[in-house]
């Protein structure tokens, strides 16, 4: 999305030429434009193309040269921007930092937060905008948004090296301060060993049900010298738990030449080989549908006799 060549070309009317100006309203009431904002427009071919990370994207460019001098996109729209995941759909207004607004102010598109420091940001900016740089983006996602959303985030963030454990563990707030309950919960799901986002909406999930400490990327090696590698490991529960999504079984690059129910296949073999194992009390399997409601997941537990 912020490649120059995948980037939709938006459509401004301005004042210094109305004929321009009205043929941009004819077409969106035709419906071949999308309004962004009053009298800035996207085809609407090309918005119907986009995920909403695109699309907020999209509206973040469109509101750029509007935006007060000094401000800076800020919280989630800074994170979309450094490229980190979000969990659900990406939202419809746009969030900057403006050091002229005594509190927070939500218009149309555009939330805008209050700072009483001048904001730390990255050394590119977008559209001409500063963004604030990771460190700061992540403390203001984890105090304004779910702590699934804002640990997922954060975990690709520590995958890609963008962000330290350390820092962040000095800049979030610390109990009884605002926010620090929500803060100590998110980096308790924190780990750069996740792979994956499947990985990192897992771990926090354990978190938010209460689970004891679990040990990310675990090899069990087999009497045969073999070795195979969980997800999860929960020494005090005797509990694997794999995140098994459904690319596994239909992406060609992880295929790598297989047929998918010769993966599965593969997989009970494997599961069989762990559930052997004298410390492996059971194997539990979650899918994206047992994470998108934490219910499912603790059922999922309980069907397997842990009782949380």
């Amino acid at each position: 999305m912020n490649s120059p060549a995948q980037r939709p070309l938006l459509l401004r009317a301005t004042t210094a030429d109305p004929s321009h100006a009205r043929l941009l309203q004819r077409r969106h009431t035709a419906g071949t434009l999308v309004r962004l904002l009053a009298g800035v427009y996207i085809s609407t071919d090309d918005w119907e193309r986009l995920d909403t990370v695109g699309r907020h994207l999209v509206r973040a460019r469109a509101v750029a040269p509007r935006l007060r001098q000094g401000s800076v996109f800020s919280h989630l729209s800074a994170a979309l921007i450094h490229g980190w995941p979000v969990i659900g759909d990406a939202p419809d207004r746009v969030h900057v930092i403006d050091r002229a607004v005594p509190v927070i102010q939500h218009r149309a598109g555009l939330i805008r937060h209050p700072s009483d420091r001048v904001p730390c940001t990255r050394a590119r900016p977008f559209e001409g905008v500063p963004v604030t740089c990771t460190l700061d983006t992540a403390v203001a996602v984890i105090a304004t948004e779910p702590a699934h959303v804002a640990a997922v985030a954060l975990d690709a963030a520590l995958r890609a090296g963008t962000l330290a454990l350390p820092d962040l563990q000095q800049a979030v707030p610390l109990r009884p301060a605002r926010g620090s309950v929500r803060a100590e919960a998110v980096l308790a799901g924190l780990d750069a060993r996740h792979e994956s986002v499947g990985e990192s909406f897992t771990a926090i999930r354990f978190v938010e049900l209460g689970l004891p400490p679990c040990e990310p990327q675990v090899e069990f090696r087999h009497p045969d010298g073999s070795t195979d590698r969980v997800d999860f490991w929960f020494p005090s529960l005797g509990v694997v738990v794999e995140f098994d999504g459904r690319q596994k079984y239909v992406d060609p690059t992880m295929l790598d030449g297989r047929a998918p129910g010769d993966v599965l296949w593969a997989e009970k073999r494997r599961e069989d080989r762990l559930r052997s194992l004298p410390a492996v009390r059971t194997v539990i399997r979650v899918t994206w549908w047992h994470l998108v409601e934490l219910d499912r997941l603790r059922a999922l537990f309980r069907a397997h006799g842990i009782q949380i």
